[in-house]
């Protein structure tokens, strides 16, 4: 039965249970039975989202070879910052995920050319980028890779070292980390949105597929333990709870949900208004258990995992009562449609400050970074713009990440640039430039005992670049 929530209360609330370390409990602290894995189907009276075809909109246009020239004159030279690039891919790069291990930086990255590639690098040496290409082929889009490793023990016979590599074409392969070599291949879901390895181990894979299903592996025994449905609308994002204890899924549907590993039931519903969900963070609070999702309609929620409330809306772009261009009087005739505006509202980024538990980040297609404190009823704290604030289209972001220790974020965007904010000031620290062309993923790697942080991003440009940042020569 679900639950649902109709009061949001103002402020954060702990957990009164105690934080096993078993991996999968369920209210009752029982382990899973391997054996009473089940697919279990949530009963809802809402009309399942339709699939509808997109209609793609082919335009012809005449560029003559004079205007080319000019334009590519007038373009401004953007130099290339980053450190290493890697060129394999033949197609825009949407997935990477990396890892730093013993001065060693590994990196898979996923691409629209429907492959996927390991890469390796030494941080202590200036030596190329080593780049092996995974053997599997996919028959479309390599949407989502991920590691395993910041999750396993010493033994790896108990928590073997695993990367995993889905895709758009509904396959999910698994790799073994040391020698890439491909251990086994899940299937199930139409195709593959995201994935997220469980805390406790990183044995079992959490996948979110577009027909609005949740998958849950068990790598090793090669068993589909779960499939979560209830939503009716493509999982963007997902991921399970810091404890371990519960699975988490945002939808285009404009619900959140909490699952409970062990059943497959959905424990409650935060129904957050009619637009699509876009992007999900978890670990907020003191206690951990807060999450946040940003949304299509230019708004992000904050809830609580334990007490199943809304702690704050927080809204990240404001509508403008009288768009510039457009008069207070304008469409006033009956005779004429009214003109509906498109606004950059979307928030596409969210994430939560390791060092200030209640501090939390959001940014939007608007080209904003805007930094929030929950401790003070959702207080927006600053506003971070870029210099170019003023182009059109803006600067949209696209990912964010909060450094682990200091009130630092990076920002990546569509013009190909990171910049690092001080979410204490909204005092822009640096911009790292590489390629011109969006940068859809990004992942941040921080040498321990230094100031040192290694940036991996994923650009339209078929591109994967590695910066190397030292945080505090800039502080």
């Amino acid at each position: 039965m679900e639950e649902e929530d109709d009061h949001p209360v103002p402020n954060d609330a702990g957990l009164s249970e105690d934080q096993e370390n078993d991996t999968f409990l369920d209210d009752t602290g029982d382990f899973i039975d391997m054996n009473d894995a089940i697919e279990v189907k949530v009963d809802d009276d809402d009309v399942p989202m339709d699939d509808d075809d997109d209609d793609e909109d082919v335009v012809d246009e005449t560029i003559t070879a004079a205007d080319d020239d000019n334009n590519m004159n007038d373009a401004p030279v953007v130099p290339d910052m980053s450190k290493f690039q890697a060129t394999s891919h033949t197609d825009a790069v949407y997935s990477v995920a990396a890892f730093l291990e013993n001065g060693k930086l590994s990196f898979l990255s996923g691409g629209g050319d429907d492959k996927a590639f390991f890469h390796t690098i030494s941080t202590a040496s200036d030596a190329a980028v080593s780049t092996q290409p995974l053997p599997y082929p996919h028959t479309d889009t390599v949407s989502s890779v991920a590691f395993n490793l910041p999750y396993v023990s010493d033994d790896p016979q108990k928590t073997p070292r695993l990367a995993a590599v889905g895709s758009y074409d509904g396959t999910i392969l698994i790799y073994d980390v040391d020698n890439q070599t491909q251990k086994l291949k899940l299937e199930g879901p139409s195709d593959v949105e995201w994935l997220s390895f469980h805390p406790k181990g990183g044995t079992v894979l959490l996948a979110g597929s577009g027909d609005g299903t949740v998958w849950m592996f068990h790598v090793p025994l090669n068993r589909c333990l779960q499939v979560f449905v209830g939503h009716e609308g493509a999982v963007s994002a997902g991921a399970f709870s810091p404890d371990g204890k519960w699975a988490l899924s945002a939808s285009a549907d404009g619900t959140l949900r909490i699952w409970a590993p062990k059943t497959g039931l959905n424990k409650h519903v935060f129904r957050l208004g009619d637009a699509g969900l876009t992007c999900l963070a978890t670990h907020g609070g003191s206690d951990g258990m807060l999450v946040m999702v940003g949304g299509e309609d230019g708004k992000s929620h904050v809830c609580h995992i334990g007490t199943k409330k809304v702690v704050a809306t927080l809204t990240h772009f404001d509508t403008p009562v009288n768009p510039p261009g457009m008069a207070s009087g304008d469409n006033e005739n009956d005779d004429d449609e009214p003109e509906e505006m498109e606004f950059p509202m979307s928030v596409e980024a969210v994430g939560f400050s390791p060092s200030q538990p209640y501090w939390c980040a959001t940014g939007g297609v608007d080209g904003k970074l805007k930094i929030w404190d929950l401790s003070r009823d959702g207080q927006c704290r600053q506003v971070c713009v870029p210099e170019n604030s003023g182009t059109s289209p803006p600067d949209s972001i696209t990912r964010l990440q909060w450094h682990p220790s200091l009130p630092l974020v990076f920002a990546a965007s569509i013009s190909g640039a990171v910049r690092l904010w001080d979410a204490r000031t909204g005092t822009l620290l640096a911009t790292l430039t590489g390629g011109a062309e969006q940068i859809n993923d990004m992942d941040i790697q921080f040498v321990p005992n230094s100031g040192i942080a290694i940036l991996v991003t994923a650009s339209d440009d078929k591109t994967v670049r590695i910066f190397e940042v030292d945080v505090n020569a800039l502080l």
